[in-house]
């Protein structure tokens, strides 16, 4: 059981870790996706309630 419980921990570290392109895509990028999103109905998008 121990052993199970040590590799569960192991194993999903993965799931806390950064976006996977934090480190790839340039800064500058995101502003201009914030532009391009602001007019449309993705701006107002709010994953809270999911599943409800």
């Amino acid at each position: 059981m121990t052993a199970a419980v040590l590799a569960a921990l192991l194993t999903s570290t993965s799931a806390f870790a950064h976006h996977p392109a934090e480190s790839i895509v340039d800064y500058l990028i995101w502003p201009m996706i914030d532009e391009n999103v602001a007019d449309t109905p993705h701006a107002t998008l709010d994953f809270s309630s999911m599943g409800r």
